[in-house]
This record gives structure tokens, sequence and C-alpha cells, in this order.
């Protein structure tokens, strides 16, 4: 069975940042005082939180921070400053995995579908071959 992509577990590592607390609605908002969390932030917005957390996981720190604080201006029903959107957004981009984590493989992909495991069934086979013709 093909596990869909939006389930994947090559996600999962993304949970810390989506679901880092962004702030609280203002108090003449319908959920007055509720926190919001980045997962909810986007989603408002219109935003897919996973691949906005995939885009700015491979961004310098610094531009993922100004990217994230530019989106945080954008929420309704909360009133940001500048300054305060832009702290939120480096303390919160800090929750993305780090750049040298590479993503693991889809899990539909299979060991016989890798050029390495075909690469390494061929050299096996022409030292099998080898070894033979040799004995003879």
């Amino acid at each position: 069975m093909t596990v869909r992509p939006d389930y994947a577990l090559s996600r999962a590592r993304y949970t810390p940042f989506l679901f880092t607390v962004v702030g609280s609605e203002r108090s003449d908002a319908e959920n007055s005082g509720e926190d919001i969390i980045v997962l909810t932030a986007l989603a408002r917005l219109g935003i897919d939180p996973w691949e906005e957390a995939a885009r700015l996981a491979v961004l310098p720190r610094l531009e993922a921070a100004q990217s994230l604080a530019a989106t945080f201006i954008n929420l309704p029903d909360t009133r940001w400053a500048q300054g305060d959107a832009t702290g939120a957004a480096r303390r919160i981009v800090d929750t993305l995995p780090p750049l040298s984590h590479r993503p693991p493989p889809p899990l539909g992909s299979g060991l016989f579908l890798t050029w390495r495991f075909w690469a390494a069934a061929g050299v096996l086979a022409l030292v099998a071959l080898n070894y033979m013709v040799n004995r003879a």
C-alpha cells in the first residue's frame, strides 16, 4: 500500500515548527485571547502549511524569518508591529529542521527501484560469473 504524500513521515519533521504558538487573537476577535499556531495562521491565509514549511526550511534563516514575518503581518484578527512580527518569526524559524538534513525518500519507493541495488546486483553477478569461469 502506498502512503499518500500528505501523510508521509517526511512531513513530521515540520511538526515543531507548525505547532509553535505565533501569538494570540485580538480581544475583539471571535476567538478572543486564543493562541494561534503557525499551522492555523498559514491555513487562515490560504497557504499550505507543509509546503510553506518545506519552502522556508531550505532558505537561509534570516530570509525565512523575513518571509514569515511578512506573512504574519497579513494575518487577520491580529495586530502586529513589524518588529514584533520579525522577532516572532525569528524565534519560530529556529524550530525548522536544519538545512543539512535531507528529507527521507518517499515511502512508495522500494529497494528494488533504486539504481544502487541494480548496480550492486550487476557487480555480484559479474563476480560470480568470473568465479565460475575461473574454477572450470
